[in-house]
């Protein structure tokens, strides 16, 4: 009976962010603009090798071109180049980066466990929460978790390490996040 149940166990989906939250530190950049003599922050996800996603208002109108530095090794990339996807606050930087990935997934869950990485005044955090629900029709999520000004642009993952969502703002009124659900970015990726 022992070995059956190990079996089982060992047939189920691997939790890679729940044992550890920095296994997809190369897919995660910091996202810097150039404003007059300061900086803009966001973050951003990379989703191929020559692709990484963010939002469109830390990109479009700050006057200076974007660059974007790993998080897990602290190299810069030049931004060839960035395109909108449809009407969405989501962008996405084309260059020569590097790191693993992460693949979408549009199975949400209420109450599953999420983490969303972002670079508040330029600093690297973690946020650890939970899918609260869907706000605007299902065109929003709304999420349990930190994020500040810089969080911007960072994914939202699943327990399995795949993007669920692109978080666009703070909703300081009922301390939530709110990101755009992958279902909304599926049609463009």
């Amino acid at each position: 009976m022992k070995s059956i149940v190990m079996l089982f166990l060992s047939l189920l989906p691997v939790s890679v962010l729940a044992e550890n939250p920095y296994a997809v530190e190369s897919a995660i950049y910091k996202v810097v603009v150039p404003v007059g003599n300061s900086n803009y922050f966001g973050t951003g996800v990379l989703l191929s090798p020559d692709r990484i996603l963010t939002n469109c208002h830390i990109v479009q109108g700050k006057g200076g071109w974007p660059k974007v530095m790993q998080r897990k090794t602290g190299d810069w990339f030049k931004v060839a180049k960035y395109y909108q996807l449809g009407k969405l606050d989501a962008c996405v930087l084309v260059g020569g980066f590097r790191g693993q990935p992460v693949a979408p997934s549009a199975k949400i869950v209420e109450g599953e466990n999420i983490w969303l990485y972002g670079y508040p005044s330029g600093i690297p955090v973690i946020g650890q929460g939970s899918v609260l629900g869907y706000a605007d029709g299902g065109k929003t999520l709304k999420l349990g978790a930190f994020c500040s000004g810089g969080s911007s642009g960072g994914p939202v993952l699943n327990a399995r390490g795949e993007l669920i969502g692109l978080n666009f703002a703070v909703y300081r009124y009922q301390k939530s996040c709110l990101a755009i659900p992958v279902s909304e970015l599926r049609p463009y990726l």
